[in-house]
């Protein structure tokens, strides 16, 4: 290739590994090689060359030297060790083990594996799919300056403070410079705590880990009291672990590593006390963010959710405020906003499947009996980590009109329209519901709910679907709530004529009513005049069911993110079950009775 002078020439260089990484993947291929091609003596002598280089490449850096340990070593040295002669295998086993030890100094995930190594009843091991993402966030935030939050919320028991004490030690051990500061709302919790954690720290398998506080005899701590201890030498103002109730005084205490705000509210007796909600969040906003050092530290928000005022939603609506969240591409029930700096978790007791998501906690027999028995407020905020306001609903499930089967006349005929009757909202912001219920008109005036499109997806991927289900459900009446979009309902109808159906009348309605003025005004009309599926004739994370939970937790006594579906039914009552838009009904016709 001819290059004109004084032109830039880009050369990509080829990755270059360094001298670590390229002895280590040696090794590797070597523990992978087929049995007799190396001496079994050989392949553990190779094996243990492969710790010294890890410990060599440490010194370097840490982080990489764990993660190379932990992705590739120890994968290949677990299968050596399954096939491993009788003789050896204790000796593959020592090391697998020594290797686990030393990848735990800088990876998480390691660190409570190894902690449980000898445990009877392991905790994370069994509840890996539950608390991972978690502990994913947890690990990421010591190394990476810039995720600031974690907000994480289970159902109780599911282990969320034992993974939050197991994070403190880890942190003191990688550096005795590092400090936590953990609030709970009793003495007795956060005391618990902090015993939990120091008898951690003095337990042989952190040595092990932590090879400098093996020369601490297992009585590491320099001022050692319930609340407040330090380790010996350590380089910290005052303590390396601060335990505070949410009233007690944090005057003068400082985090340089974590600050751990674990089951802040006490239980179903503060779900509805707004006063306590706003004194921790007046308490977080004035004094306990200001109680870190210089240093990046990370606020580690866990608990049960009681209430949409709690102060874990609080700091949730605060953080999306500075920057949208979304889905993370690997863990479920795990946001994580645009900018990085604020991972949000919410594991549900029963999943969108109604099935059990902590088998080992929660059995499905335990589970779906629970639901059964608890309060739909309190069932919906601690147990599935999603609160809904505790009054106000006043589209409750029990305070709707339902059927089970479309009307018929006494001979068998339908009593309800041979057409249909439909609404769009379209989605105004990216965390927004596209809304399209579409309704029977009985003979009896009530206006059947027969299906929706209910997608929190951009329009342009929903058109053909609109087009399909108007179709379908041979809509005649088509009302779009329109107030920027001026190229939707011509769009629509091209592609409806494309199709050959000509039997729908689009309307566009341009919205001049505040939305929740328009709720309150319609909610009457869409009590008394649709009627909605029974629970038990439409699938939980379906269209319909999705459609159906948001309308039932809308309250009108607390602010509500997603008012979607309201909206949509309140729109379908003002637009065509009374006709505000002063627009002459079509007349839905039996076409097969004229021939067309």
């Amino acid at each position: 290739m001819a290059y004109k002078i004084g032109e830039k020439i880009n050369i990509k260089k080829p990755k270059q590994e360094n001298k670590y990484e390229s002895a280590l993947k040696d090794i590797v291929e070597i523990l992978k090689s087929k049995q007799g091609k190396y001496a079994e003596t050989d392949k553990l002598d190779v094996a243990n060359m492969s710790l010294q280089v890890l410990e060599s490449w440490f010194i370097e850096e840490p982080r990489k030297a764990c993660l190379f340990g932990k992705n590739k070593i120890i994968p290949v040295l677990e299968k050596t060790v399954e096939k491993s002669s009788v003789n050896l295998m204790g000796d593959f086993f020592d090391l697998y083990k020594r290797l686990y030890a030393f990848c735990a100094r800088r990876d998480f995930e390691c660190f409570i594996d190894y902690m449980e190594w000898d445990m009877p009843k392991k905790v994370y091991a069994n509840r890996r799919d539950v608390l991972g993402s978690y502990v994913w966030a947890l690990d990421e935030s010591a190394f990476n300056p810039n995720l600031e939050y974690i907000v994480a919320s289970f159902a109780p028991s599911m282990g969320k403070s034992y993974i939050a004490n197991l994070y403190s030690a880890w942190g003191i051990g990688m550096n005795t410079s590092n400090s936590v500061l953990r609030l709970s709302y009793s003495d007795e919790l956060v005391l618990g705590f902090s015993r939990t954690i120091k008898s951690y720290i003095s337990d042989p398998k952190f040595a092990e880990i932590f090879p400098s506080f093996s020369l601490y005899n297992g009585k590491p701590f320099d001022v050692e009291r319930e609340s407040d201890w330090k380790i010996k030498n350590a380089q910290v103002a005052k303590s390396n672990h601060i335990a505070r109730t949410r009233f007690g005084s944090t005057t003068g205490e400082r985090a340089s590593f974590a600050e751990v705000f674990d089951d802040m509210t006490k239980g179903a007796q503060e779900a509805n006390n707004v006063t306590i909600h706003q004194q921790l969040y007046d308490s977080w906003n004035t004094e306990w963010f200001n109680r870190r050092t210089e240093d990046p530290v990370t606020y580690v928000f866990v608990g049960t959710q009681w209430s949409p005022e709690d102060i874990l939603n609080r700091i949730i609506d605060d953080r999306e405020a500075v920057s949208p969240l979304k889905p993370h591409p690997k863990f479920k029930y795990t946001w994580i906003s645009e900018d990085s700096s604020t991972v949000v978790i919410r594991v549900p007791m029963l999943d969108e499947n109604n099935k059990t998501t902590c088998p080992i906690v929660y059995p499905q027999t335990k589970a779906e009996q629970i639901k059964k028995t608890t309060d739909e407020f309190l069932f919906s905020c601690v147990y599935q980590q999603n609160p809904i306001a505790p009054t106000g609903r006043e589209f409750a499930d029990e305070l709707l009109l339902h059927f089970e089967e479309l009307p018929l006349h006494e001979d068998g005929s339908p009593a309800y329209s041979n057409g249909s009757y439909a609404v769009l909202d379209p989605a105004r912001k990216g965390k927004d519901n596209v809304a399209m219920p579409i309704h029977k008109h009985g003979d009896n005036d009530f206006y059947y709910m027969i299906d929706c499109i209910f997608k929190q997806k951009p329009m342009t991927d929903l058109y053909d679907e609109i087009v399909d289900k108007i179709i379908e459900h041979d809509v005649v009446d088509f009302v779009i709530e329109n107030n920027t979009d001026t190229s939707l309902k011509p769009l629509i109808e091209m592609k409806l004529h494309e199709r050959g159906y000509f039997n729908c009348v689009i309307r566009e309605k341009y919205n001049t009513v505040n939305k929740e003025q328009r709720i309150k005004d319609n909610r009457g009309i869409v009590r008394s005049r649709i009627k909605f599926k029974k629970k038990n004739k439409y699938l939980p994370n379906s269209d319909y069911g999705r459609y159906m939970k948001n309308l039932n937790e809308y309250s009108f006594d607390y602010p509500s993110k997603h008012d979607d579906a309201p909206d949509a039914s309140s729109m379908m009552a003002s637009e065509i079950i009374i006709g505000k838009g002063n627009y002459s009904k079509p007349i839905p016709i039996n076409r097969r009775e004229y021939g067309i």
